[in-house]
């Protein structure tokens, strides 16, 4: 994205498509050197022609408020579902012994940097 600087957009919205445009998306965040909401609306038509409207100030809180309704998903709930999910990216390994009726088991757990674990085996 650009308005003062060229910055990196803070979230992505997909939006749904319509008889138009097949292709919407909606890339928001902060200029850093003015502070002022910046909005870039992507849209390519059923033709193939590729549209996009940059947005800066009140009219983009005002775009982003008018396309509120057809959000699909955003690039960051998608980031977060992942990372939140199983073990992802670098992963540690962690034995646990446990006891159970006086038997001993080995528990190996796969930890990844987000806080994510997962058990990959049991040694009997």
């Amino acid at each position: 994205m650009q308005h003062c600087c060229k910055f990196k957009a803070d979230d992505i919205y997909f939006l749904a498509s319509t008889e138009l445009y097949p292709q919407r998306k909606l890339s928001i965040g902060f200029c850093p050197k003015c502070d002022k909401p910046v909005a870039e609306l992507y849209q390519v038509r059923f033709d193939g022609v590729v549209e996009k409207h940059k947005y800066s100030g009140i009219k983009a809180d005002e775009i982003v408020f008018k396309n509120q309704d057809s959000i699909l998903y955003s690039a960051r709930e998608c980031n977060y579902r992942r990372y939140k999910s199983k073990p992802f990216g670098w992963r540690y390994g962690v034995n646990k012994a446990v006891i159970i009726k006086g038997k001993e088991y080995i528990r190996q757990f796969a930890y990844d940097f987000y806080g994510n674990s997962e058990m990959v085996k049991e040694i009997k």
